[in-house]
């Protein structure tokens, strides 16, 4: 077995047995057997999107099959890992550590999981199944290296979902639309730079601060308002006004505000 992957399961069982010490190898599926659990995003989705690996898990062998203990390797080589107590209904610990080694020796890994893994239509399977004590090729490694461009939007994306945005009041609790919208330049690397109006503020409603709610991009499109989504992209400067019961338009300035509730 490969030796990082031999490392997570030594980690994992004796978390195990310091968290879990009422709860027997037998209890446990096929004895405590610790599960590469890719089956949801896939290695590549985790590596460059979330910078980790697929979690490892060890279940509970009983009716419904619950999470025993559940382990986090990242990029950096810090270790997460939860322990569940009740059956898998109750996380009773978090722990967090390092295995000490280089990225590129995790970076084989993750190539390496990916071919044994998904290459060869097995999801959620027991390590032990997965043939990982193979070199890597060099075209197995860059393979993995030339998907990484397929997930950077998706990076981008959830880096900006989860910035901040100035809201107003009749948005958030009123129930308008965005009417308008503008961007400018972000304040630190925490803040999107977008600000959402209803579009019937006036200007002695806007400049009182208690009327702006500084909340996240990702909450403003998905609980808000989702005709915003496919705009936020756009770059410092740009100004959009609704045009319609879901569509903007950039504002030019001799158009009014179409204003809606949702």
């Amino acid at each position: 077995m490969n030796v990082i992957l031999n490392e997570i399961k030594i980690i994992m069982e004796q978390n195990k047995e310091q968290y879990l010490p009422q709860v027997k190898s037998s209890d446990l599926e096929e004895n405590g057997a610790v599960y590469f659990m890719n089956s949801k995003d896939g290695t590549e989705f985790e590596w460059y999107v979330n910078d980790k690996l697929p979690p490892f898990m060890m279940f509970y062998d009983d009716e419904a099959k619950m999470g025993a203990v559940k382990l986090l390797l990242y990029r950096d080589g810090t270790v997460q890992v939860i322990v569940f107590d009740n059956a898998g209904k109750n996380m009773c610990k978090e722990v967090y550590t390092r295995i000490e080694c280089g990225e590129e020796q995790l970076l084989d890994l993750a190539v390496l999981l990916r071919h044994q893994a998904e290459d060869s239509g097995k999801w959620n399977a027991n390590i032990e199944s997965l043939c990982t004590d193979i070199p890597v090729s060099d075209e197995m490694r860059n393979t993995f290296l030339n998907h990484k461009s397929r997930y950077d939007e998706i990076k981008k994306m959830r880096v900006l979902m989860n910035q901040g945005a100035l809201v107003s009041r009749r948005i958030v609790e009123e129930g308008w639309k965005v009417g308008f919208m503008y961007r400018r330049e972000p304040n630190n690397p925490a803040d999107s730079g977008w600000t959402f109006f209803a579009g019937n503020e006036d200007e002695r409603y806007n400049s009182d601060v208690k009327n702006i709610v500084l909340m996240s991009l990702g909450e403003v499109c998905h609980d808000l308002d989702r005709d915003v989504y496919e705009y936020i992209t756009a770059p410092v400067g740009t100004e959009f006004i609704r045009i319609s019961e879901t569509a903007f338009e950039v504002d030019k300035k001799n158009k009014a505000i179409f204003v809606t509730k949702r």
